[in-house]
């Protein structure tokens, strides 16, 4: 029962997420652009600037549009006399506060955005800047970034809501936006988050079919098609195959869902099993009832009300359980869960309680309530086959979903260890990114070898985006015989400084990389092995490639993962760019606190008035499978509990089947048995049943496994030793709980059992 509490905290909190209830909400959808390259369809939310508007002025179906600007690429500081936070602000249209939740502590809702000059920040931004929340409106700040600098006015404080999956800090107003990049304003910029507002009764599927093509009026030769998705099912929809939103993180609902009703259904099999194995000793009870004139349904109501007074006390400790494991369990799922805030819970509980009651109690009623009078009070239960084959079929059952569960908990593990031990053809440890801002922009030759110089500095480099997978890409490039069907063919590229590959240490096949000794280097580009395939070169040095301009090839480096395992590897390039947002360092191993304080000192020296903030691009690594590694903790722990509900179960019937036999035993014992061939004789029937269940369940676990892996580019072989490892473990964990009470039995005393004590 706190096993089922504990998931139904988690699966409410997921389902919750992105529904906000505000007055627009139900009516949010955003727009989701579907790239149709060789490869695949590719589906990404950044739109060209223009459409939001142009999608109101031509279909009837939107009531308005809400634009939005949310890349970490306008990254800046906030700073208020000598308070310094840095922020990522989010540049937002009209009617925003219409769909998305925001809970505001200060100000007014209808007048926060009403002037470009006004920023509206969270709780946590005002407590840094101001120490006091109450008094932050009204006061002028400082936003310093690339391309947005100067001074804004607070007009309203907002505390965050937990139901919103994207984190945020800082709004500003979309017009702002517009009038520093007014590039923007062309077909030709994308980049821009499209949410539309569609009038009452929409029919979904027909306006999808009406936007799909709207591009093409607007831009020659697009591949681009759109369809509108709600945006309350992005957060658990938000994987995207052959163009169409599928369960992403959902299928952990689904997993976690099914792993609370297993768990509980494993508990009532246990106590089916023993109520009906204790029959005999409620015979003669049942048999006085009915022959004093108790009714078949008021001796079920009965077995009904004794389940049910079990689970109540069960959900009693499991609420008790549940606020001790809690914060542990906030700890796992990084959620801040409470069951005293809980909005809810009591109903949910309750249902689950009644439920888990029920189940429990409706066969033992119907078994116990069915013994004939006559035959009960002579201690005789009838005919009981039917009960023994369905008891054998219960622990199968309860059995077999344990194996799955080792299954899984074992390949999840090996997953997430092969993914992290995997050479990625770059050497991602030690890589520190840092954002190049103020000073830096101008000075950044200077600042890169002053960085260079500092002990425990390997290399450093600019570059525009980050790894694993945030960096730029497109199709529509050519090359020296190619097919026309070659052009839908996407190619990924880090633009960056001229050391950008030497930081990453990718391993060089042919030629050369990118040096500043070559002026005309910037113009050159340094491939993979799979664009030089694509491209039809086995030694591709010397060729040229089309991008926007002409760029000669002067070297090849071997494949890496530039996106993480997901994906297989792409086509992809190397070139120069001296205006990228980002420096990349590589450090000693050795004392790199230090090292990082250097760094950190000539930052300051070079940049006052900037916080100097970095991280770990192995942690950016990590990150992208935090939630399979976190899926995979969590489990681990249901997984031995539902295997350790099994074996108690298992237990306690081993206890009563060998009670049944102690005269049998005895006279065994009389006629010369061991104590040994006694225990081979009463755990023979319960091994078999494990075997069969151990049978059952690896076919299934194997299908189950295959579907997730499938999920991975990259991925473990399902080798037959870890099905039959997790069968032998269950095995052996069944026959040393049979043992514990079977070998008890073995040593019963004879003229004890004989005379029926």
């Amino acid at each position: 029962m706190a096993s089922a509490l504990l998931i139904y905290l988690w699966v409410n909190d997921e389902l919750k997420m992105d529904h906000f209830g505000e007055l627009d909400s139900e009516r949010h959808y955003q727009i989701m652009v579907n790239a149709n390259y060789q490869g695949g369809i590719q589906t990404h939310d950044y739109t060209h600037g223009p459409l939001t508007e142009a999608l109101v002025k031509e279909f009837p179906e939107v009531e308005y549009a809400i634009p939005m600007i949310a890349q970490s690429y306008y990254e800046g500081v906030l700073a208020f006399e000598d308070e310094l936070v840095r922020a990522i602000p989010h540049f937002v249209g009209k009617g925003y506060f219409n769909v998305f939740r925001c809970d505001f502590v200060s100000g007014s809702k209808q007048t926060a955005l009403s002037d470009k000059n006004n920023i509206v920040i969270s709780e946590n931004m005002a407590r840094g800047l101001f120490r006091n929340v109450d008094e932050a409106v009204g006061k002028t700040i400082t936003f310093k970034g690339e391309f947005f600098t100067g001074p804004y006015t607070v007009s309203a404080v907002f505390s965050p809501s937990a139901e919103i999956s994207e984190e945020f800090d800082v709004l500003f107003s979309y017009d702002l936006f517009l009038e520093e990049r007014p590039d923007f304003r062309k077909w030709s910029n994308e980049g821009t988050l499209a949410h539309l507002v569609l009038t009452e009764g929409v029919n979904l599927e027909e306006f999808n079919a009406k936007i799909k093509d709207f591009l093409t009026t607007k831009l020659k030769n697009t591949k681009l098609t759109l369809f509108a998705q709600k945006y309350s099912e992005r957060y658990l929809y938000g994987k995207y195959e052959n163009g169409f939103p599928v369960a992403g993180r959902m299928v952990y609902v689904r997993i976690f869902s099914l792993i609370a009703i297993f768990v509980l259904i494993v508990a009532c099999i246990n106590y089916m099993n023993l109520s009906t194995a204790q029959a005999a000793r409620r015979i003669k009870e049942i048999g006085v009832k009915k022959a004093i004139g108790a009714q078949r349904k008021t001796l079920i109501y009965q077995c009904f009300g004794e389940s049910m007074f079990m689970t109540f006390l069960a959900l009693i400790l499991a609420i008790g359980i549940v606020i001790v494991l809690l914060p542990q369990f906030n700890q796992i799922t990084e959620k801040q869960l409470s069951i005293i805030n809980a909005t809810g819970i009591i109903i949910p509980a309750l249902i689950i309680t009644i439920l888990t009651g029920l189940i429990s109690g409706i066969y033992p009623g119907l078994y116990l309530s069915g013994f004939k009078p006559v035959l009960a009070l002579k201690g005789k239960t009838g005919g009981n086959s039917g009960v023994l084959w369905l008891r054998k079929g219960l622990v199968v059952f309860q059995f077999a979903i344990s194996v799955i569960l080792i299954i899984a908990v074992i390949f999840t593990y090996r997953q997430i260890d092969y993914i992290q031990e995997t050479n990625l053809g770059y050497d991602n440890e030690h890589l520190i990114s840092f954002r190049k801002e103020g000073k830096m922009v101008e000075d950044a030759d200077a600042f890169s070898a002053a960085v260079r110089n500092l002990p425990g500095v390997v290399n450093i480099s600019s570059m525009c985006g980050s790894l694993p997978g945030n960096i730029s890409g497109g199709s529509n490039l050519r090359w020296k015989d190619q097919e026309e069907e070659e052009r839908k063919i996407d190619f990924d590229f880090i633009e960056g400084g001229y050391d950008m590959a030497d930081v990453l240490k990718v391993e060089l096949l042919e030629g050369r990389l990118l040096s500043r000794d070559f002026p005309t280097d910037e113009d050159a580009i340094v491939v993979n092995q799979t664009a030089a395939r694509i491209m039809g070169h086995e030694d591709p040095v010397g060729e040229k490639l089309f991008k926007g301009g002409m760029y000669t090839i002067v070297g090849m480096v071997k494949d890496f993962h530039f996106e993480g395992m997901y994906e297989e590897i792409g086509p992809f390039f190397f070139l120069v760019d001296t205006e990228c947002e980002n420096f990349v360092a590589k450090i000693a191993a050795e004392n790199q606190r230090e090292t990082i304080s250097r760094i950190e000192e000539l930052h300051a020296s070079f940049n006052p008035g900037f916080p100097f903030e970095f991280n770990f691009i192995d942690e950016n690594y990590e990150k992208l499978y935090k939630e399979e590694a976190r899926i995979a903790t969590l489990s681990k722990y249901f997984a031995a509990i539902a295997i350790a509900v099994s074996c108690l179960g298992l237990l306690a019937l081993t206890a009563f089947s060998t009670q049944r036999r102690f005269k049998e035993i005895a006279i065994r014992k009389v006629l010369g048995s061991t104590s040994l061939g006694i225990v081979k004789l009463l755990s023979k029937e319960f091994i078999i049943l494990i075997l069969l269940s151990i049978i059952i369940a690896l076919p299934i676990g194997y299908f189950l496994m295959k579907n997730w892996l499938d999920g991975f580019s990259y991925r473990v072989g399902l080798e037959p030793v870890y099905f039959i490892l997790a069968g032998v473990s269950i095995l052996v964990l069944a026959w040393l709980t049979i043992m514990a009470q079977t070998a008890r039995s073995a040593k019963v005393k004879v003229t004890e059992s004989l005379r029926g004590q």
